[in-house]
Protein backbone atom coordinates (compact mmCIF):
# COMPACT_ATOMS: atom_id res chain seq x y z
CA UNK A 1 0.00 0.00 0.00
CA UNK A 2 2.80 2.40 0.91
CA UNK A 3 4.60 1.57 -2.35
CA UNK A 4 1.40 2.35 -4.27
CA UNK A 5 1.06 5.74 -2.57
CA UNK A 6 4.73 6.46 -3.27
CA UNK A 7 4.23 5.73 -6.99
CA UNK A 8 1.22 8.01 -7.10
CA UNK A 9 3.21 10.70 -5.35
CA UNK A 10 5.96 10.26 -7.94
CA UNK A 11 3.38 10.58 -10.73
CA UNK A 12 2.48 14.06 -9.48
CA UNK A 13 6.01 15.25 -10.33
CA UNK A 14 6.80 12.93 -13.22
CA UNK A 15 3.91 14.01 -15.49
CA UNK A 16 4.78 17.75 -15.48
CA UNK A 17 8.45 16.89 -16.02
CA UNK A 18 7.58 14.73 -19.03
CA UNK A 19 5.36 17.53 -20.34
CA UNK A 20 8.31 19.93 -20.29
CA UNK A 21 10.58 17.39 -22.02
CA UNK A 22 8.01 16.66 -24.75
CA UNK A 23 7.32 20.31 -25.46
CA UNK A 24 10.98 21.35 -25.41
CA UNK A 25 11.83 18.61 -27.93
CA UNK A 26 8.86 19.61 -30.08
CA UNK A 27 9.81 23.30 -30.07
CA UNK A 28 13.26 22.26 -31.27
CA UNK A 29 11.75 19.91 -33.87
CA UNK A 30 8.53 21.64 -35.09
CA UNK A 31 7.75 18.86 -37.60
CA UNK A 32 7.10 16.50 -34.68
CA UNK A 33 3.89 18.36 -33.83
CA UNK A 34 1.57 15.34 -34.19
CA UNK A 35 3.77 13.12 -32.04
CA UNK A 36 4.14 15.85 -29.42
CA UNK A 37 0.38 16.44 -29.27
CA UNK A 38 -0.42 12.74 -28.88
CA UNK A 39 2.24 12.27 -26.20
CA UNK A 40 0.95 15.33 -24.34
CA UNK A 41 -2.58 13.93 -24.16
CA UNK A 42 -1.29 10.47 -23.25
CA UNK A 43 0.93 11.67 -20.38
CA UNK A 44 -1.73 13.85 -18.75
CA UNK A 45 -4.52 11.30 -19.25
CA UNK A 46 -2.46 8.42 -17.82
CA UNK A 47 -1.42 10.51 -14.81
CA UNK A 48 -5.02 11.39 -13.96
CA UNK A 49 -6.17 7.82 -14.65
CA UNK A 50 -3.61 6.47 -12.21
CA UNK A 51 -4.30 9.06 -9.51
CA UNK A 52 -8.06 8.51 -9.64
CA UNK A 53 -7.70 4.71 -9.57
CA UNK A 54 -8.56 3.60 -6.04
CA UNK A 55 -9.54 0.16 -4.70
CA UNK A 56 -13.19 -0.44 -3.83
CA UNK A 57 -14.90 -3.50 -2.42
CA UNK A 58 -16.72 -4.46 -5.64
CA UNK A 59 -14.56 -4.53 -8.76
CA UNK A 60 -17.40 -3.80 -11.21
CA UNK A 61 -18.52 -0.82 -9.13
CA UNK A 62 -14.92 0.34 -8.92
CA UNK A 63 -14.47 0.23 -12.70
CA UNK A 64 -17.63 2.23 -13.44
CA UNK A 65 -16.96 4.74 -10.68
CA UNK A 66 -13.36 5.20 -11.78
CA UNK A 67 -14.29 5.89 -15.40
CA UNK A 68 -16.74 8.61 -14.34
CA UNK A 69 -14.24 10.22 -12.00
CA UNK A 70 -11.47 10.05 -14.57
CA UNK A 71 -13.40 11.85 -17.30
CA UNK A 72 -14.74 14.52 -14.98
CA UNK A 73 -11.43 15.27 -13.29
CA UNK A 74 -9.47 15.16 -16.55
CA UNK A 75 -11.54 17.75 -18.44
CA UNK A 76 -9.84 20.82 -16.95
CA UNK A 77 -6.17 19.75 -17.31
CA UNK A 78 -6.71 18.19 -20.75
CA UNK A 79 -8.45 21.29 -22.11
CA UNK A 80 -5.70 23.39 -20.60
CA UNK A 81 -2.79 21.54 -22.22
CA UNK A 82 -4.59 21.37 -25.59
CA UNK A 83 -5.26 25.13 -25.49
CA UNK A 84 -1.68 25.95 -24.50
CA UNK A 85 -0.35 23.58 -27.17
CA UNK A 86 -2.33 25.45 -29.81
CA UNK A 87 -1.15 28.77 -28.42
CA UNK A 88 2.48 27.67 -28.63
CA UNK A 89 1.94 27.00 -32.34
CA UNK A 90 0.91 30.59 -33.09
CA UNK A 91 3.41 32.28 -30.77
CA UNK A 92 6.44 33.74 -32.51
CA UNK A 93 8.39 34.74 -29.41
CA UNK A 94 10.76 32.01 -28.20
CA UNK A 95 10.93 33.67 -24.79
CA UNK A 96 7.15 33.56 -24.32
CA UNK A 97 7.08 29.97 -25.49
CA UNK A 98 9.48 29.05 -22.70
CA UNK A 99 7.39 30.96 -20.17
CA UNK A 100 4.26 29.09 -21.25
CA UNK A 101 5.96 25.69 -21.18
CA UNK A 102 7.12 26.10 -17.59
CA UNK A 103 3.92 27.83 -16.49
CA UNK A 104 1.93 24.91 -17.89
CA UNK A 105 4.09 22.45 -15.99
CA UNK A 106 3.43 24.35 -12.75
CA UNK A 107 -0.33 24.38 -13.40
CA UNK A 108 -0.38 20.64 -14.12
CA UNK A 109 1.75 19.99 -11.03
CA UNK A 110 -0.69 21.97 -8.88
CA UNK A 111 -3.65 20.09 -10.38
CA UNK A 112 -2.16 16.64 -9.87
CA UNK A 113 -1.01 17.56 -6.36
CA UNK A 114 -4.57 18.63 -5.60
CA UNK A 115 -5.92 15.30 -6.85
CA UNK A 116 -3.36 13.42 -4.78
CA UNK A 117 -4.32 15.35 -1.66
CA UNK A 118 -8.01 14.83 -2.37
CA UNK A 119 -7.76 11.04 -2.57
CA UNK A 120 -4.86 10.23 -0.28
CA UNK A 121 -4.72 13.07 2.25
CA UNK A 122 -8.41 13.52 2.93
CA UNK A 123 -7.94 14.70 6.51
CA UNK A 124 -6.06 17.85 5.44
CA UNK A 125 -7.89 18.44 2.15
CA UNK A 126 -10.13 21.48 1.70
CA UNK A 127 -13.55 20.51 0.33
CA UNK A 128 -13.64 23.27 -2.34
CA UNK A 129 -9.98 23.08 -3.29
CA UNK A 130 -10.36 21.29 -6.62
CA UNK A 131 -13.41 23.39 -7.48
CA UNK A 132 -11.34 26.55 -7.11
CA UNK A 133 -8.32 25.32 -9.03
CA UNK A 134 -10.38 23.82 -11.87
CA UNK A 135 -12.42 27.02 -12.24
CA UNK A 136 -9.23 29.04 -12.53
CA UNK A 137 -7.78 26.60 -15.06
CA UNK A 138 -11.00 26.60 -17.08
CA UNK A 139 -11.04 30.41 -17.16
CA UNK A 140 -7.44 30.54 -18.35
CA UNK A 141 -8.18 27.81 -20.91
CA UNK A 142 -11.06 29.81 -22.37
CA UNK A 143 -8.80 32.82 -22.89
CA UNK A 144 -6.08 30.78 -24.59
CA UNK A 145 -8.55 28.65 -26.56
CA UNK A 146 -10.53 31.57 -27.99
CA UNK A 147 -7.29 33.32 -28.95
CA UNK A 148 -6.26 30.24 -30.91
CA UNK A 149 -9.70 29.88 -32.51
CA UNK A 150 -9.69 33.48 -33.73
CA UNK A 151 -6.23 32.92 -35.20
CA UNK A 152 -7.56 29.90 -37.12
CA UNK A 153 -10.17 32.11 -38.75
CA UNK A 154 -7.64 34.76 -39.77
CA UNK A 155 -4.52 32.77 -40.61
CA UNK A 156 -6.00 29.52 -41.94
CA UNK A 157 -9.31 30.88 -43.27
CA UNK A 158 -11.40 28.47 -41.23
CA UNK A 159 -15.13 29.07 -41.54
CA UNK A 160 -16.54 30.94 -38.55
CA UNK A 161 -19.35 28.42 -38.08
CA UNK A 162 -16.87 25.52 -37.91
CA UNK A 163 -14.83 27.27 -35.23
CA UNK A 164 -18.03 28.23 -33.40
CA UNK A 165 -19.11 24.57 -33.30
CA UNK A 166 -15.73 23.63 -31.80
CA UNK A 167 -16.10 26.35 -29.16
CA UNK A 168 -19.66 25.25 -28.41
CA UNK A 169 -18.52 21.70 -27.70
CA UNK A 170 -15.71 22.95 -25.48
CA UNK A 171 -17.99 25.33 -23.57
CA UNK A 172 -20.59 22.63 -22.93
CA UNK A 173 -17.96 20.31 -21.48
CA UNK A 174 -16.31 23.00 -19.36
CA UNK A 175 -19.64 24.31 -18.05
CA UNK A 176 -20.66 20.75 -17.24
CA UNK A 177 -17.42 20.07 -15.41
CA UNK A 178 -17.76 23.26 -13.38
CA UNK A 179 -21.32 22.39 -12.38
CA UNK A 180 -20.41 18.82 -11.50
CA UNK A 181 -17.43 19.74 -9.33
CA UNK A 182 -19.72 22.12 -7.42
CA UNK A 183 -21.98 19.17 -6.60
CA UNK A 184 -24.75 19.92 -9.10
CA UNK A 185 -26.33 17.09 -11.07
CA UNK A 186 -26.87 17.30 -14.81
CA UNK A 187 -30.65 17.28 -14.31
CA UNK A 188 -30.33 20.49 -12.31
CA UNK A 189 -27.86 22.31 -14.52
CA UNK A 190 -28.37 21.19 -18.13
CA UNK A 191 -30.51 24.20 -19.10
CA UNK A 192 -27.97 26.64 -17.67
CA UNK A 193 -25.14 24.78 -19.40
CA UNK A 194 -26.93 25.07 -22.75
CA UNK A 195 -27.91 28.73 -22.36
CA UNK A 196 -24.48 29.79 -21.11
CA UNK A 197 -22.79 27.97 -24.00
CA UNK A 198 -25.08 29.62 -26.55
CA UNK A 199 -24.31 33.03 -25.02
CA UNK A 200 -20.61 32.34 -25.50
CA UNK A 201 -21.11 31.34 -29.14
CA UNK A 202 -23.24 34.39 -29.95
CA UNK A 203 -20.64 36.69 -28.42
CA UNK A 204 -17.81 34.87 -30.20
CA UNK A 205 -19.62 35.39 -33.50
CA UNK A 206 -20.24 39.10 -32.88
CA UNK A 207 -16.71 39.83 -31.69
CA UNK A 208 -15.32 38.23 -34.82
CA UNK A 209 -16.54 41.25 -36.80
CA UNK A 210 -14.92 43.83 -34.52
CA UNK A 211 -11.46 45.18 -35.45
CA UNK A 212 -9.83 44.26 -32.15
CA UNK A 213 -6.84 42.03 -31.57
CA UNK A 214 -7.22 38.35 -30.72
CA UNK A 215 -6.31 39.06 -27.14
CA UNK A 216 -8.96 41.72 -26.53
CA UNK A 217 -11.67 39.52 -28.03
CA UNK A 218 -10.48 36.55 -26.00
CA UNK A 219 -10.41 38.69 -22.87
CA UNK A 220 -14.03 39.72 -23.36
CA UNK A 221 -15.11 36.10 -23.85
CA UNK A 222 -13.13 35.06 -20.78
CA UNK A 223 -14.81 37.68 -18.59
CA UNK A 224 -18.23 36.65 -19.89
CA UNK A 225 -17.41 32.99 -19.25
CA UNK A 226 -16.23 33.76 -15.72
CA UNK A 227 -19.35 35.81 -15.01
CA UNK A 228 -22.00 33.47 -16.41
CA UNK A 229 -20.56 30.29 -14.87
CA UNK A 230 -20.31 31.87 -11.44
CA UNK A 231 -23.73 33.49 -11.61
CA UNK A 232 -25.35 30.29 -12.89
CA UNK A 233 -23.62 28.03 -10.38
CA UNK A 234 -24.30 30.30 -7.42
CA UNK A 235 -27.93 30.64 -8.47
CA UNK A 236 -28.36 26.86 -8.59
CA UNK A 237 -26.59 26.50 -5.25
CA UNK A 238 -28.91 29.20 -3.85
CA UNK A 239 -26.00 31.32 -2.61
CA UNK A 240 -26.24 34.16 -5.14
CA UNK A 241 -26.12 37.53 -3.42
CA UNK A 242 -26.81 41.02 -4.84
CA UNK A 243 -23.18 41.96 -4.15
CA UNK A 244 -22.02 39.12 -6.40
CA UNK A 245 -24.23 40.29 -9.24
CA UNK A 246 -22.92 43.85 -8.92
CA UNK A 247 -19.31 42.67 -8.89
CA UNK A 248 -19.66 40.54 -12.02
CA UNK A 249 -21.56 43.27 -13.85
CA UNK A 250 -18.96 45.92 -12.97
CA UNK A 251 -16.09 43.72 -14.17
CA UNK A 252 -17.91 42.77 -17.38
CA UNK A 253 -18.86 46.34 -18.21
CA UNK A 254 -15.31 47.53 -17.50
CA UNK A 255 -13.92 45.05 -20.02
CA UNK A 256 -16.57 46.07 -22.56
CA UNK A 257 -15.52 49.70 -22.19
CA UNK A 258 -11.91 48.62 -22.73
CA UNK A 259 -12.88 46.88 -25.96
CA UNK A 260 -14.79 49.87 -27.30
CA UNK A 261 -11.97 52.22 -26.33
CA UNK A 262 -9.24 50.17 -28.01
CA UNK A 263 -11.11 49.17 -31.16
CA UNK A 264 -9.71 50.71 -34.33
CA UNK A 265 -12.92 51.74 -36.04
CA UNK A 266 -11.35 53.58 -38.97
Amino acid sequence: MKDNILLKRLTVFLAPALLVVIWEIWLGQPLAIVEAFCLTILVIALAIWYLTLRPLAVSQLQSSFHRREFWRFSLSPLFFVVAIFGFLVILESTWWQQVLVWLSAVVILATLQNLFDRFYRGASYSARSFEIISNNINTLSIFVLTTVLYSLIVFLNWAVYVVAILLLACCILLFYQSMWIAGLKLGQSWLFILIDSLVMIELFWVLNFLPNTFYIKALVLTVVYYSVINLSRNWLLKILQPEMIKRYLIVSLSILVLVLATAQWM
